[in-house]
């Protein structure tokens, strides 16, 4: 019986049927490709000293000039910094009550409800606030940083204190400041509701609405560098920057005389102009406008005959939806086409150019640049800009858009691993709800795909201060990535199985193997190899396990058919392998 080979080319083909797919590779989980041949993605570790409040939706890292690493991280929360490895609040202050009337707070004995009242200002539940200068009441001296609990009324609203009152009382000073933090937003899309939340002349005059055609934009974050102090801008918001050389005990402040409103900000390379997309014009939000500062000075949005600040509404579309810097031109996205903002110098400072209609970004994060070439994921495709837009040919797309929650698409981020050339798309699927749980990645080097389930609302590459790859999950644990081969100290849990291979091909007479040989390198732990086996590509497949360790030399089964389907897995701890081609003990057989 002579030995024959059952070679499987690489990447993932899910789009047709197994059949079809033949020799290749046709599922997969947290498997990548290498040279063409699959072995598992690297492990990850948690590092709890990192975890901040809420769900992140963007972070980035970088060092200051005198060396510290700082990472920036938004939720829909907070805006938080790390710095040398401790997490800081710098989230804006929205406004400030100052000696709140007395008195001010309300307690009652053994409860650690403290009920504030600030006629300044109303606060919504799960809103953030500081209260400093307070004086006790009721045992209890409420400083600090607490979360708005409940709003009985317009002018009350309810906190809880670290420990319990000891007395039923009211008071606390009549020197107490309260700094109400920048308002809670929502980590996925909402409808909106309320009063004007639908169309012109639907239901009546003054009505909450329980339903609309109205959607909120979830709280995503965009991030850039004045020299080493964070531009930050929350979708919808104002422009913030966070001073460096002040120190952790200072909070973002909005950039003087930024528009009221923004999308999103960007800080233009090398010309340094600080850029807003969806800009306010000064009367109205509008959210094809753009406006810049002028150049090197980020304060200063007016134009004039001395400066180069201006503006320039954009056609085609309703809004901005992404932008991405490139070597030689920023490329501006909006729900209809494409644009090039390139950098001309005085009268107009930007020219723009319309690159193309119809495939924009499904998110603000969902494009990624690598050596000026712009990727993304569109709705029910992907797209590369090499100097002109084309579709990404993607033998995964049905696979991937057909479970898709296209209710929260605006999560997709779009990550660079370039240790192994790869884009990775984190999105949600249709069992998801409010995160990110699968990826679909593409290597831009071999041109193949891999895809998987992992939670990650956010990634960085090997940047700054990072060794390795890190991202966040929708509950703010941070993760390092490419670390180890483990799942967190748990098994990777990763698998890959085959399309059919005919033997012969066409299948026109049955095969019968008696004997398999396993080609495996640097391998750790136990894996597991599943045949499956049948007649006609419709037919119910048996199947045979066998148990590989890196001692294997031959695997005893005896398969029948005529189509072989391969299957390789692992839930051992501290797995890897990288899989070559398995041969097998062959000859032909009849039908009885």
């Amino acid at each position: 019986m002579p030995l024959v080979k059952f070679p499987i080319r690489g990447g993932i083909i899910a789009d047709i049927s197994e059949y079809s797919a033949g020799p290749a590779w046709h599922d997969a989980n947290k498997v990548r490709f290498q040279q063409s041949q699959p072995e598992p993605i690297g492990g990850y570790e948690a590092e709890s000293d990192y975890n901040v409040l809420g769900q992140p939706s963007l972070a980035m890292a970088w060092r200051d000039f005198s060396n510290n690493d700082l990472m920036a991280i938004g939720t829909e929360k907070r805006l938080n910094l790390i710095k040398n490895g401790t997490v800081h609040d710098i989230t804006p202050v929205h406004t400030t009550s100052t000696n709140v009337a007395s008195p001010p707070f309300s307690v009652t004995n053994e409860s650690a409800t403290v009920t504030v009242t600030d006629g300044s200002y109303n606060p919504s539940v799960g809103d953030y606030l500081v209260i400093s200068s307070a004086a006790a009441v009721g045992g209890i001296t409420p400083d600090g940083t607490y979360e708005v609990k409940t709003v009985p009324s317009g002018a009350t609203y309810t906190i809880t204190h670290s420990s319990n009152a000891t007395s039923t009382t009211t008071g606390g000073g009549a020197s107490t400041d309260i700094e109400y933090l920048v308002p809670t937003g929502s980590s996925v899309p909402t409808a909106g509701l309320g009063w004007g939340a639908d169309t012109w002349g639907e239901s009546t005059w003054g009505t909450a609405r329980t339903e609309s055609n109205f959607t909120v934009e979830p709280v995503i974050w965009s991030f850039d560098l004045w020299g080493e102090d964070l531009i930050a801008c929350r979708r919808g918001g104002k422009i913030y920057e966070w001073d460096a050389s002040g120190g952790v005990g200072t909070r973002a402040t909005a950039v003087a005389n930024s528009p009221t409103t923004n999308l999103f900000a960007m800080v233009s390379v090398p010309d340094r102009h600080l850029i807003s997309f969806g800009a306010h014009d000064g009367a109205n939000s509008d959210r094809l406008n753009i406006r810049w500062t002028d150049q090197e000075d980020r304060t200063t949005w007016t134009a004039s005959a001395v400066n180069t600040a201006g503006s320039q509404r954009v056609q085609y579309g309703e809004r901005i939806i992404a932008a991405k810097q490139t070597k030689e031109q920023i490329l501006v996205w909006t729900d209809d086409a494409l644009f090039a903002q390139v950098f001309s110098g005085p009268p107009f400072t930007f020219t723009f150019r319309p690159l193309s209609t119809g495939s924009s970004p499904i998110g603000q994060h969902s494009v990624a640049e690598q050596n000026s070439l712009a990727f993304w994921m569109g709705a029910g495709n992907f797209y590369v800009f090499t100097g002109r837009e084309e579709t990404l040919p993607s033998p995964v797309r049905d696979k991937v858009f057909n479970d898709f929650n296209t209710s929260i698409q605006f999560l997709v981020y779009a990550g660079i691993n370039r240790k192994f050339n790869e884009i990775w798309w984190f999105y949600p699927s249709s069992a998801a709800t409010t995160a990110n749980d699968k990826y679909v990645a593409y290597n831009w080097v071999t041109k193949e795909w891999f895809c998987g389930s992992l939670n990650r609302s956010t990634w960085l590459d090997t940047d700054a201060w990072l060794t390795s790859p890190a991202a966040y999950d929708e509950d703010g644990v941070f993760y390092f990535h490419e670390k180890g081969k483990n799942a967190d100290g748990s098994a990777l849990n990763w698998s890959i199985e085959s399309g059919a291979i005919e033997i012969p091909e066409a299948g026109e007479e049955l095969f019968f193997i008696d004997k398999f040989i396993p080609d495996i390198s640097q391998q750790t732990g136990d894996v597991t190899l599943t045949l499956y086996y049948s007649q006609y590509p419709n037919a119910a497949e048996a199947n045979k396990t066998a148990t590989i360790s890196s001692s294997t030399l031959k695997v005893n089964k005896r398969v029948r058919g005529r189509q072989l389907r391969i299957k390789y897995s692992s839930s051992e701890v501290e797995s890897f392998a990288k899989l070559g081609i398995l041969r097998g003990n062959y000859q032909p057989d009849g039908l009885r």
